[in-house]
């Protein structure tokens, strides 16, 4: 990481699959960036296995950022982390020229969930993270993608995203959102200046590379 740049292994939807994870565990050590992003849906339902998971991807000694995705345990939004391992649920943290701030969870929907979040919260949410935080080179980790992109368009055609992710991109315009909740929609979309990414399911071999300079420059990846 110098000054400008910041390199960005992103990941999400792993669902508690160990071969995926060993295997990303495998390309962060081997391929190091400046930090890795997790965004969510870590280990179904299982708060003892996320965490595990979270601190064996963070061995090879790269800082780790996470927020938790809907069908993760809801308590893993209130650990305090590691010295490597960095919730951001709700919070902001600094990375060079980056701020990262996070959302987990996702609206309510049609399945129960363990960890569904009504869009007034969502909102509150956003706002609490953003709050005192410079404009600059704003990075939002969000488990669900913003809504009415091509990252959150479910199988039926519907679209399956967040009003209040889309609402704080186009007020805060960050300078990219990585997200991931819909398996079907990977890929690479705007809003305005914002690059969009859903990484695509970690469990099906997908993650992102990102660097972010003046803006925002994302490869889709598979392991």
């Amino acid at each position: 990481m110098n000054g400008t740049t910041v390199r960005i292994l992103a990941f999400t939807d792993f669902h508690g699959d160990n071969e995926a994870f060993e295997r990303a565990k495998q390309l962060i050590r081997s391929d190091k960036r400046d930090c890795v992003v997790v965004a969510g849906d870590i280990a179904n339902y299982d708060l003892e296995l996320a965490k595990r998971h979270l601190k064996e991807l963070a061995e090879p000694g790269v800082p780790l950022f996470f927020v938790p995705g809907n069908m993760d345990n809801p308590d893993l939004s209130a650990w305090s982390g590691t010295d490597l391992v960095c919730p951001l649920h709700g919070k902001s943290a600094r990375l060079g020229a980056v701020t990262l701030i996070g959302l987990g969870g996702s609206p309510p929907g049609p399945f129960s969930t363990p960890f569904q979040i009504p869009e007034d919260r969502a909102a509150q949410l956003l706002s609490q993270a953003s709050s005192g935080v410079e404009k600059g080179r704003l990075v939002l980790v969000s488990h669900c993608p913003p809504k009415n992109t091509q990252l959150d368009v479910v199988p039926s055609g519907e679209h399956a995203g967040s009003m209040a992710v889309r609402s704080f991109v186009e007020k805060a315009k960050p300078a990219l959102v990585i997200s991931g909740h819909v398996h079907e929609a990977r890929g690479i979309d705007s809003i305005g200046g914002t690059t969009l990414v859903n990484t695509g399911p970690a469990c099906r071999g997908n993650y992102a590379d990102i660097t972010v300079e003046n803006r925002a420059i994302v490869r889709l990846e598979r392991f």
